[in-house]
């Protein structure tokens, strides 16, 4: 089975069911079927089979179709974050050798002035109508090779026959990329087995109301996507948002009577910080589903209070599995009221999955000792593009190595106690510290520096940069901040930049950054108590 078939599929059965809405704008099951199947066949005029075609848009209906049409035409669709800077997003396209991109009208200026960048580039496809004279068509009907193609066309060509014929199952369908320990991202493949094989464990693990209408929040652009495959073979209707809104967001569940969402603790503190909005009726949610971090008891019960109706489960997984592969149902949220460590757990494995704990060796160990988290599943990754090395090392045989450290209890409940990766989650967003060093590296006035995570109540880490300057230098705070923000997205900047003399490291000189967590945990709640006693 290919990734497009959960939309051919549920179209067989179900042709006139909104597949998305998004606004005013309702596309069936049908027409969405149709326009996939057109898409992938344009883009077999203007591609190679396996070619890597890039998407580079907020949220839209167009991405969730190519995110389907360009796994259905033999090639590879690579995710691109619209939050990046341009020097990433060139990275991102130079090393993945994209030869086509879609992109919508904001960013079309950003892809113009890297295009000397880019040799492998050879199309890019406007999403929104391009200027007159500038996306051509040959003679014949058959796309151009270079320059710009409007979308529109693509969308209508005219050979409707059903894609996906020759197409490997266990071929590539996206490419998300996911920074590791070294800093670089590294673009995780994952085959249409892989995102079936997580649509199946989600279904199974976090079951829903099938024929529903399901809210997405969060940006088409990361592993969170692999939510609309799996509503769509739930037979249910993706409501999109092109970005998350308080507001917005709880007056379309009760306009729309949404029965299901996605969502991050972070989102559900801000939406109860606004008594305004506790007039919207929500009282057709259903199913709530968060990630990224766990919730805390006093969010819990606010959280069950406003949504009453709604069942809660947590989510545990990454993209490299193309999803979650753990998670934690609303019985074990409602022991978690009386047993509060619970709601710290991730979750129990999900049907079609395994996950153990490994000692450095990779051999299991007893339960209640904390090792490696390993998983077996059909949805592991392919591995990493062009990085056979770091593939080899992902891997111990058939287990995937997660990087992170956690524990099993004898009732089967996951707990993650620590990151090996040292990835740091703000917001929902991830943000790898080795990354945001590597640009802080290149600042002339910094000698050395190492970024951790802190805690922090509304988003649960904020990135933090322990600085040691060059003798004589007169380095900022502010002036830091502005040097990450102008080399990489917003979100990883430094919130709290701190100056020392040096920096803790063991015998190999590796920086202890256990020992640098432990030393700044209580900064950002300092930092509050300094700005209430100074109001």
């Amino acid at each position: 089975m290919l990734l497009g078939h959960v939309i051919s599929n549920t179209a067989l059965r179900h042709p006139e069911r909104d597949a998305i809405i998004f606004g005013e704008q309702h596309t069936r099951f049908s027409e969405l079927d149709d326009r996939m199947n057109r898409i992938a066949n344009g883009l077999r005029q203007i591609a190679e089979d396996g070619a890597r075609i890039a998407v580079l848009s907020r949220n839209r209906p167009e991405v969730i179709e190519l995110q389907h049409a360009v796994p259905m035409a033999g090639m590879g669709c690579v995710f691109v974050n619209y939050r990046l800077t341009p020097r990433e997003v060139a990275y991102i396209l130079q090393n993945s050798g994209a030869a086509v991109i879609a992109v919508s009208q904001e960013f079309e200026n950003a892809i113009r002035g890297l295009r000397d960048q880019l040799p492998d580039l050879r199309t890019v496809i406007t999403l929104d109508e391009p200027q007159a004279g500038t996306a051509g068509q040959a003679p014949d009907g058959a796309f151009g090779e270079d320059g710009i193609l409007s979308y529109s066309q693509l969308a209508t060509f005219e050979d409707d026959t059903p894609a996906g014929a020759g197409v490997d199952p266990n071929s590539l369908a996206w490419l998300v990329y996911t920074s590791g320990t070294t800093g670089r991202p590294k673009g995780a493949m994952l085959s249409h087995a892989n995102i079936i094989a997580a649509v199946a464990n989600s279904l199974g693990g976090a079951p829903s109301q099938p024929f529903g209408r399901y809210i997405n929040p969060f940006p088409l652009c990361h592993i969170a996507a692999y939510g609309m495959p799996t509503q769509f073979a739930d037979k249910s209707t993706v409501v999109l948002q092109e970005a998350f809104e308080a507001e917005d967001y709880m007056r379309t569940i009760q306009d729309l009577e949404i029965t299901a969402s996605s969502i991050a603790p972070v989102m559900l503190g801000l939406i109860l910080s606004r008594p305004e909005l506790d007039s919207y009726d929500v009282t057709s949610l259903r199913h709530i589903s968060y990630g990224a971090s766990s919730i805390s008891p006093d969010l819990l019960r606010k959280s069950l209070k406003r949504f009453s109706n709604a069942e809660f489960f947590q989510a545990f997984g990454m993209t490299e599995l193309a999803g979650n592969v753990a998670w934690m149902s609303h019985e074990w949220h409602l022991k978690g009221l009386e047993q509060p460590e619970i709601l710290s757990a991730a979750g129990v494995t999900a049907p079609f999955a395994g996950i153990r704990i490994a000692d450095p060796l990779d051999q299991p160990v007893a339960n209640g000792e904390v090792g490696e988290i390993q998983v077996r599943a059909d949805q592991a990754m392919i591995g990493y593009w062009q990085n056979e090395e770091a593939t080899r090392e992902a891997f111990a045989g058939e287990w995937y190595k997660t990087g992170d450290l956690g524990r099993m209890t004898d009732e089967g409940l996951l707990y993650v106690v620590d990151r090996k990766k040292d990835m740091i989650l703000t917001g929902g967003l991830n943000v790898y510290s080795r990354e945001v060093e590597d640009v802080l590296a290149e600042h002339p006035d910094i000698q050395d520096v190492a970024v951790i995570g802190v805690p922090e109540e509304i988003w649960g880490e904020s990135v933090c940069a322990v600085i040691v300057r060059r003798p004589g230098s007169q380095l900022t705070a502010a002036e830091v901040t502005a040097f990450v923000k102008e080399n990489l997205a917003s979100f990883k900047k430094p919130k709290y930049v701190e100056f020392v003399d040096e920096l803790p490291r063991n015998h190999t000189g590796k920086v202890l950054k256990r020992q640098l967590r432990q030393s700044y945990e209580h900064i950002a709640a300092t930092a509050a108590e300094t700005k209430g006693a100074s109001l």
